[in-house]
């Protein structure tokens, strides 16, 4: 029993919370910017019936990276401004489909838009957007992919998964 306790105090204590999704919520009507800080455009306001994705970044300026469910928009928003409701841990899944290996021993992940929907994509921290039937494919240097997607109306797909070097991945998104 006493390894047990050791063991998950070992992985909780080694777990990265800032690398956790959370929502939450404007404590009023809020305006929505194009990047961290005063200086940067106001996209639009958002009130506080929004539901709000605070993706895994630390804050800039004091602005965090949101994506709002509502509009499917990715932004900044003070930090101060925001209420925070629930954590999402990012759990292991298997999404991505290996399809070959490649020539260079990179990483290749093949994004394929298949809806008539514009996609938001976070992967490692890098933001994508994906029109619709667009195919977009990445190179990746690190072999843990860590992910968020939502597109207008749909609930966000977010987690985590492992990949190996030297292989070719396709992410096929569907409605």
């Amino acid at each position: 029993m006493k390894t047990r306790v050791l063991l998950f105090l070992m992985i909780f204590a080694s777990l990265d919370l800032s690398a956790q999704l959370m929502l939450g919520s404007a404590r009023s009507e809020i305006n929505f910017r194009e990047g961290p800080g005063l200086q940067f455009k106001v996209a639009f306001t958002i009130n506080h019936s929004n539901l709000l994705v605070i993706l895994p970044r630390e804050a800039k300026n004091d602005f965090i990276e949101v994506f709002d469910i509502e509009s499917s928009s990715y932004g900044y928003v003070a930090k101060n401004l925001i209420v925070v409701t629930d954590t999402l841990y990012f759990q292991q899944q298997q999404i991505f489909t290996a399809t070959g290996e490649t020539r260079t021993g990179e990483i290749e992940m093949e994004l394929v838009n298949q809806t008539s929907k514009t996609l938001f994509t976070w992967i490692n921290g890098n933001s994508y957007r994906l029109d619709p039937f667009e195919k977009k494919v990445l190179i990746l240097d690190v072999e843990e992919i860590i992910y968020f997607s939502s597109a207008p109306g749909l609930y966000p797909v977010f987690g985590k998964e492992s990949v190996a070097r030297g292989k070719t991945y396709r992410w096929n998104f569907s409605i």
